[in-house]
């Protein structure tokens, strides 16, 4: 990358504790744009002692008119690297997963990845976004005839899914696009003319969440999030990704004004909605009735914001992750952690939207007691922020891996690229190992013992 991309924000960093100096950071796909050698959006899974580091390889696009995500010219494919030793060294060797080759359709492009490996047979799942339409062009016409209403799906922007079963050295891939968009009927015409009711969507990247409570068959439950023309919207799936479904029904709208989400489980089963959103994140809950059923409701959405005890992000708003952590403090209380990634941003609104992404961190807050969860409320306040970056930087996830550390995957070096005629945000793809140690400046450490579990329950 250029000197200059490699000027810091400029700005002083005000997080409650600082930056890690412990662990060093890797870079594993270095955008040159010097050689049109540019990559976005990472996504990390763990299995054992491997750690599977997934990025779209931009390098093919000739014209970032969809802002270099599919949609642009030229192609874009999901790529990855290796570690078997959770991340203390990588293989040299980049694995192709899904690869971007045709002129148009489904195969034009493949990016964004979310991914989740099964806890029990290894299983890897990747869901992406697809084809040759961008989210912002993508459209979708209801047909009516005598036997029904039917989506036209010519224009929509595209879903992809990929299984591997061997540890994800190979991948095989389908479209899906109809089975998703259908989850979401057409809306009733009012005036003879009827509408679709999601007309846009992919699923958001970064990590799916699989539920460590709920499993009706094969699989336990897992989690993920479409972004859509209603706002950031969940799905669930009971048979590893072959059908999935919206949580709460085809109507329900978490968050009608979230942007990128994702999701995570609470100790108690429940499901913790965190979405982007300019200025801070959006939270929202899903209760249960009946884990069976999948029958419940949303509370209502909240946003937290504040400097003082939010999760504010200064003048951008960018994708991040949500997890949670079973931990003590440092006389031996069992807690739970929420950590938040995303980037702290910077006080100047003028500056363009690369700029003012900057400043990666991971904001925590203590979950000591089942009511620091009851209702989406708890998450407005109480958090704390461990910057990890002070760099442009922008998009993050997180897994924890067997050690009870946290791979850390996030953009970082920032610098704008002109590709074609329009210009395009570019990062170096970077990883870093931290502890909860490390987040907490001491205050907490990673536990695995089980009597989290019967001391945090609480059922409904």
């Amino acid at each position: 990358m250029t000197l200059k991309s490699r000027i810091l924000c400029g700005i002083a960093a005000i997080a409650l504790l600082p930056c890690s100096k412990t662990s060093a950071q890797t870079v594993l796909f270095d955008t040159d744009t010097a050689k049109h050698i540019f990559y976005r959006i990472p996504a990390i899974v763990a299995n054992g002692n491997t750690l599977l580091y997934f990025t779209d390889d931009r390098s093919g696009v000739t014209d970032a008119t969809a802002w270099g995500d599919i949609g642009s010219e030229g192609n874009i494919s999901i790529i990855a690297r290796r570690s078997a030793n959770l991340g203390r060294t990588w293989k040299p060797e980049v694995e192709m997963v899904a690869k971007g080759f045709g002129k148009s359709g489904f195969d034009k492009g493949h990016g964004d990845a979310a991914v989740v490996c099964d806890r029990e047979s290894g299983k890897m799942l990747l869901m992406c976004a697809s084809g040759d339409v961008s989210y912002g062009r993508s459209s979708v016409k209801v047909n009516s005839s005598a036997s029904g209403m039917s989506l036209d799906l010519s224009r929509a922007q595209r879903v992809g899914r990929y299984y591997s079963n061997d540890n994800g050295k190979t991948w095989n891939g389908e479209e899906i696009t109809a089975d998703i968009y259908n989850l979401f009927p057409p809306k009733a015409p009012a005036d003879g003319k009827a509408e679709a009711s999601v007309y846009r969507l992919f699923f958001s990247s970064g990590r799916i969440c699989q539920s460590s409570l709920i499993k009706h068959g094969e699989y336990y439950r897992i989690y993920s999030v479409i972004t859509t023309n209603r706002g950031s919207l969940v799905l669930y799936s009971d048979d590893f990704g072959g059908k999935w479904l919206p949580l709460g029904g085809a109507n329900a709208q978490p968050a009608p004004q979230g942007d990128e989400a994702k999701v995570e489980e609470l100790p108690d089963g429940s499901v913790l909605l965190s979405c982007r959103m300019f200025g801070g994140r959006y939270f929202n809950i899903y209760n249960y009735e009946s884990t069976a059923e999948a029958t419940g409701s949303w509370g209502n959405v909240v946003a937290s914001t504040s400097l003082d005890g939010g999760t504010a992000t200064k003048n951008n708003a960018t994708n991040g992750e949500i997890l949670i952590v079973p931990a003590r403090d440092r006389v031996g209380n069992a807690v739970y952690l929420a950590l938040q990634s995303t980037p702290f941003g910077q006080d100047n609104p003028n500056e363009t939207n690369n700029v003012r992404r900057c400043n990666v961190s991971i904001y925590w807050k203590v979950l000591a007691t089942p009511a620091d969860y009851a209702k989406p409320e708890c998450f407005i306040g109480g958090w704390n922020r461990f910057q990890v970056s002070d760099k442009r930087s922008a998009y993050s996830t997180m897994v924890l891996d067997r050690k009870g550390r946290i791979a850390f995957a996030y953009e970082d070096m920032g610098e704008l690229l002109v590709v074609g005629s329009q210009p395009a945000d570019v990062y170096d793809i970077t990883f870093q190992t931290l502890t909860i140690k490390e987040i907490t400046g001491g205050e907490y450490t990673y536990s695995n013992k089980k009597d989290h579990r019967s001391k945090f329950l609480m059922r409904r």
